[in-house]
């Protein structure tokens, strides 16, 4: 019997394959037919496993490149800085990249991993880190860095696109509305962002915005679109924006809806998007209604032990006519107290009190959470609410 048996394994555990080849045979006798035949398999065998061997993933392969980010920059250089461009490397700290701006000033990394990146520039001996968090795949970072006298090198701006995929979202931007808006004829506007699979074939006709509940919409006649390869934008003024939210309150977040459509003409889908918002700022003080603002609006558990006061400002009609013996602070379980302090000047009134009793009137005080406090006076002849935000470290 003659026979020719041939073994070969090939292992690839994301790391350069490890081929295995072995070969027995028996009975090699009966002529050069069964030699060259031998030999053909053999080098068949050989070429085989050279191919596969030949498909390990090199870290310059497309495989591996598809799965980085792509950052852009531009170096300045300050007026005073002794560098030049040529004598500037930015590199990835940890690993063996690095490169060098050009003439102008500017340079690209583009391969640039993901996750929490730090991009190190060296100038004349000096190195400065600059962070970025959470880069993603397919991602394209811009940045300006501008290099001081002292050779450091300072972040002056960044701008991040992100190749979203999966379930369409929406970002606005900015995420924190101020109460001013509706007064100050500002030509700025609020950017509703939205991304993933299909935002490309959101009709334009098809958008709404909602405040809270749905309750309140911006005139479809108000809205601007801007369709890029990352996001499908609708822009609105920002006087619009407020008007949203029944009585908005600083410190609170909000809910604002995006509705509409999406998919090929024949296949429109319905959707629904939801993103917070947070209400800061307060009224102008030529208000002619009274109004109020409490600082700080962030309340530390530390407080327990502090010395120092909460101020409530009170301006507009009738402000100087409260009586700071009567202002109350009450809280979430209707615990109350009573000033320390006041001051009357010309434009406002400012009632202090001690923040060891504020922090006193809410209950477990836990960094994260929000509470709803009261500002009123014994004879309830005015009535605020007000949002604070508790910060410091957990019990």
């Amino acid at each position: 019997m003659n026979s020719a048996m041939f073994i070969f394994r090939i292992i690839n555990e994301e790391s350069p394959k490890i081929c295995i080849w072995m070969f027995r045979t028996e009975d090699m006798e009966g002529g050069n037919m069964k030699i060259k035949s031998f030999l053909f398999i053999t080098i068949f065998i050989i070429s085989f496993m050279s191919v596969q061997c030949s498909r390990s993933q090199s870290p310059f392969s497309p495989e591996a490149l598809s799965n980085k980010a792509v950052l852009n920059g531009t170096v300045i250089l300050s007026g005073t800085s002794t560098a030049s461009f040529g004598a500037i490397q930015v590199g990835v700290k940890g690993t063996s990249i690095y490169t060098s701006p050009d003439v102008n000033g500017d340079f690209q990394i583009s391969n640039l991993p993901l996750g929490n990146v730090v991009v190190e520039f060296s100038v004349q001996g000096n190195v400065s880190d600059i962070q970025i968090d959470d880069v993603q795949s397919g991602e394209e970072i811009n940045i300006t860095v501008q290099v001081q006298a002292n050779n450091q090198a300072m972040l002056a701006h960044m701008e991040r696109n992100r190749k979203f995929t999966g379930d369409l979202q929406v970002q606005f931007q900015p995420k924190k509305w101020n109460l001013d808006w509706v007064l100050v004829n500002s030509e700025d506007e609020v950017q509703a962002r939205i991304s993933g699979d299909g935002h490309n074939t959101i009709p334009e006709d098809s958008i709404e915005i909602y405040g809270p509940d749905g309750i309140l919409t911006v005139e479809k006649t108000e809205l601007k679109f801007e369709v890029g390869g990352t996001y499908f934008k609708v822009k609105f003024p920002q006087e619009l924006a407020i008007p949203l939210i029944e009585d908005p309150m600083t410190g609170m977040e909000y809910e604002i809806t995006v509705k509409g459509t999406y998919g090929e003409n024949e296949t429109q889908t319905p959707f629904e998007l939801t993103n917070t918002i947070e209400i800061v700022g307060k009224m102008p003080k030529d208000s002619e209604e009274l109004s109020f603002q409490v600082n700080p609006n962030k309340w530390n558990t530390n407080w327990e032990t502090s010395s120092g006061t909460v101020m409530v400002k009170f301006w507009g009609e009738g402000f100087d006519q409260i009586d700071p013996a009567t202002v109350m602070m009450v809280g979430p379980d209707n615990d109350v107290i009573y000033y320390v302090a006041s001051n009357l000047a010309d434009e406002q009134l400012i009632v202090k009190f001690s923040k060891m009793q504020a922090i006193s009137i809410i209950p477990e005080p836990t960094p994260g959470d929000k509470h709803v406090i009261l500002i009123t006076d014994d004879l309830s002849s005015f009535s605020f609410e007000y949002a604070i935000e508790i910060v410091g470290s957990k019990k």
